[in-house]
């Protein structure tokens, strides 16, 4: 009788094992990816200094940016984070934010950046112009009143 039912067993475990091998190779394809999709290089200029960062548009429509203070050194920055969407054939439109610390490290400004993305069309450059504004930021209230903005910020990116 156990014979029987580890015979049974075995039939039973190659079946499971066939169902999900052929299962497996019918799975459904994962959607085409956006153009956009990738980490890119940055150079550009924002009316008080120069910088380079290196910038990330993430599948499924958020942002990550890490950028240089160029010649702004008396404050620190957090990483910019942000989403972004497809406006149009190669066009784009992005929100990101990050916040700013004063020379002793204290909170003090967040600066929001508005963009719209041109993308070429080799796929492997795009540039940018972005509206930026600041706002005084605390920890009990941010964003807080308008300090300066909006400036205007451009940026050209080469894929990473």
């Amino acid at each position: 009788m156990r014979r029987k039912y580890a015979g049974l067993a075995v039939a039973l475990s190659l079946l499971i094992i066939c169902a999900l091998v052929s299962l497996q190779g019918s799975a459904v394809p994962a959607p085409a990816q956006d153009p956009l999709v990738g980490t890119w290089n940055l150079t550009g200029t924002n009316p008080n200094y120069p910088f380079i960062a290196v910038m990330s548009f993430n599948l499924g429509g958020t942002t990550v940016e890490y950028d240089s203070q160029g010649t702004n050194s008396s404050t620190g920055e957090s990483i910019d984070l942000g989403k972004w969407r497809k406006t149009g054939n190669l066009a784009y439109t992005f929100k990101q934010q990050n916040y700013t610390y004063d020379p002793s490290g204290n909170l003090s400004l967040i600066g929001i950046a508005s963009c719209d993305l041109t993308l070429a069309s080799t796929r492997t450059s795009f540039s940018d112009t972005c509206a930026v504004n600041f706002y005084n930021c605390s920890l009990s209230s941010c964003p807080g009143s308008l300090v300066s903005g909006p400036t205007t910020a451009t940026a050209t990116g080469t894929r990473f």
